[in-house]
């Protein structure tokens, strides 16, 4: 590629890397985002410490347990976030009740997959053996989180359109998008070298085919092929609901405040996966959050966070084969 060409694609990047910069510099407060770090940091030792227990709340003991767990530790994410973000804000958004129906109704829908309600396929009726059961489950978690994403926020849009703008940013055009696709090739090595550590390993590929045998007389090769696109179409729904619900949308009522509850939602809904993902969760749904508002596009959001976990995936099967 010659150097002419990359110099032409560079006030793109510099519009993203200052719409970035300028939100910062207007909304950042040392008091709020200290606190935040600081709540964040204990819920991460929390979560990630072998010493503490989590298991009075019996996650696999029924809806009432996972309701509280997930209402605790996305809600209370969100909505603390939120209220020390209205300290000193101009927009008095805690008065307004659709700051908290909509937000409220937004971090349900993203809890309703690990709720284990609404599911699409009840894989136990079908006599599937157990490798079975388990590669079923993993692809219809995915798909049945994005239908249930998408359809949350259709109805939320029919119940409350006279009252809100819901815009959830299912828009684009190639020269809005295309700067994201250079973003995406500048966060490649560091996935790359990510993925060489053990922790990394033990997580990627989401679903290791290798482990399973028997499952629909599948060959390796064509489980991934079938289960890389439905965990693809998990990242449909995180970005409708994060960028589209959470940011674009509650910007319009929030202001400049709805991107910093975002990100800590953003950072706690991905307890589960390695530490270092939780945290770059932080930052990057910070960013993909402002671009979001700046394009008022998810697609955008949608290249980054889908590329980057494709070569996730690719990276962790590589680890294994070679």
């Amino acid at each position: 590629m010659s150097g002419g060409r990359g110099f032409r694609y560079s006030p793109l990047m510099k519009e993203l890397y200052h719409a970035v910069a300028d939100f910062v510099k207007k909304d950042f407060n040392w008091v709020v985002y200290c606190i935040t770090m600081l709540v964040l940091g204990i819920c991460m030792y929390i979560n990630y410490s072998p010493t503490v227990d989590v298991s009075p709340f019996n996650l696999g003991g029924g809806f009432i347990p996972r309701f509280s767990y997930y209402s605790i530790l996305y809600g209370g994410s969100y909505f603390l976030t939120a209220f020390l973000c209205a300290n000193g804000s101009s927009v008095k958004f805690l008065r307004d009740w659709k700051f908290w129906v909509l937000g409220a109704c937004f971090v349900f829908i993203a809890m309703i997959p690990k709720l284990h309600i609404f599911r699409l396929v009840q894989v136990r009726e079908y006599g599937w053996n157990l490798a079975e059961m388990v590669f079923a489950s993993k692809c219809h978690f995915f798909i049945h989180q994005m239908v249930m994403a998408l359809g949350g926020l259709a109805i939320m849009k029919f119940l409350f359109h006279k009252w809100a703008v819901l815009d959830f940013g299912f828009r684009g055009d190639w020269l809005t998008l295309k700067p994201y696709f250079y973003v995406l090739l500048l966060v490649a090595p560091l996935i790359i070298g990510a993925s060489f550590f053990p922790d990394f390993q033990q997580a990627y590929p989401q679903y290791k085919p290798w482990n399973f045998t028997n499952v629909f007389d599948l060959a390796i090769w064509q489980r991934a092929v079938l289960f890389e696109p439905s965990y693809a179409t998990g990242f449909v729904a995180v970005e409708s609901i994060f960028r589209g619900a959470l940011a674009i949308t509650m910007f319009r009522i929030m202001g400049t405040r709805a991107i910093l509850p975002m990100a800590s939602f953003y950072c706690v809904f991905h307890f589960g996966k390695p530490a270092g993902e939780a945290i770059g969760a932080f930052f990057g749904g910070y960013a993909l959050g402002v671009l979001a508002i700046h394009s008022q596009s998810i697609f955008g959001g949608l290249i980054v966070h889908l590329g980057v976990a494709m070569l996730m995936e690719t990276m962790g099967y590589l680890h294994h084969y070679m």
